[in-house]
């Protein structure tokens, strides 16, 4: 792996499976965070986590920043496992920390399944992945869903003439309806949502493997949830917390792009960084 430890800020290009990721690395410290950021976004949305005493390193996932897309090629949860463990071994540590923005939870979830022995501490905003989207599985994991989908992305102009109807008979929420058309309005936005969906289709966490797994290794995991979010429901996160000691969930009013906000960025930063002890933290 060839990252210069000591340069505070560097971008690279790491090999995981048939891409190449961009990363940015944040920092010079001895402790290692992994992050991951939403859809659309790019490495640099984590650009904030500067701290002494870390190294960030933040990644593009296929088709977003600066990660080139790969023609029918899936990033998968063991190759997202491997990226961690050579991390690991290349910065000789045991335990790294995680956080993720939307989509990135989903790479954070996954690697904290099959990595639990090795992370310190998970930090999640605005968490896709922490309930388990049938729409979306059906879309990206049947024959019939991706046909669909291709289809959606060819003929987009229907769709957007329906979306516009359930919007003015009150069958579709603003929110949502605003989300749609932010994605959804032109060819390239269409096309840019089914190579991303398609890509990362297989980062899809055990949610009950991964409750057990941070419950049982005692895995401070903090999950930073807009009341005013219609995107990522603040139900799912509650749910996913059931009565898990571990796992926090901080309520704020705000909506889905909750990192364009400084008290956000803060809290995000203070969690990752804070050394707590369970038995005093707080949800």
């Amino acid at each position: 792996m060839q990252i210069d430890k000591t340069i505070e800020s560097q971008n690279l290009f790491i090999p995981v499976g048939a891409f190449q990721l961009h990363c940015l690395k944040i920092g010079n410290g001895p402790n290692v965070v992994l992050a991951f950021n939403g859809y659309a976004k790019e490495a640099s949305t984590f650009a904030f986590l500067k701290n002494p005493d870390y190294t960030v390193l933040s990644f593009d996932l296929p088709f977003q920043g600066g990660t080139a897309g790969v023609a029918n090629a899936v990033l998968s949860k063991q190759e997202l496992k491997a990226l961690a463990e050579e991390i690991i071994a290349f910065y000789q540590v045991s335990k790294i920390g995680l956080v993720g923005f939307s989509l990135g939870c989903r790479a954070c979830m996954c690697i904290a399944e099959l990595l639990p022995n090795h992370i310190r501490k998970i930090v999640l905003v605005a968490p896709d992945g922490t309930k388990h989207n049938y729409f979306y599985q059906f879309l990206t994991a049947t024959a019939i869903g991706r046909f669909s989908f291709r289809g959606f992305v060819r003929f987009g102009g229907i769709y957007l003439y329906l979306f516009a109807l359930l919007h003015k008979v009150g069958l579709l929420n603003t929110h949502m309806y605003k989300f749609a058309m932010q994605y959804i309005r032109t060819p390239e936005s269409r096309l840019r949502l089914y190579n991303i969906w398609n890509t990362t289709r297989k980062l899809i966490p055990h949610l009950h493997k991964l409750r057990q797994r941070i419950a049982h290794k005692h895995i401070p995991t903090h999950l930073i949830m807009g009341q005013q979010d219609r995107v990522i429901s603040l139900q799912h996160g509650l749910r996913f917390k059931g009565n898990n000691p571990s796992i926090f969930v901080h309520v704020f009013e705000r909506g889905h792009n909750m990192l364009d906000f400084e008290e956000i960025r803060g809290t995000v930063a203070a969690w990752l960084f804070r050394v707590t002890h369970l038995s005093s933290a707080k949800g």
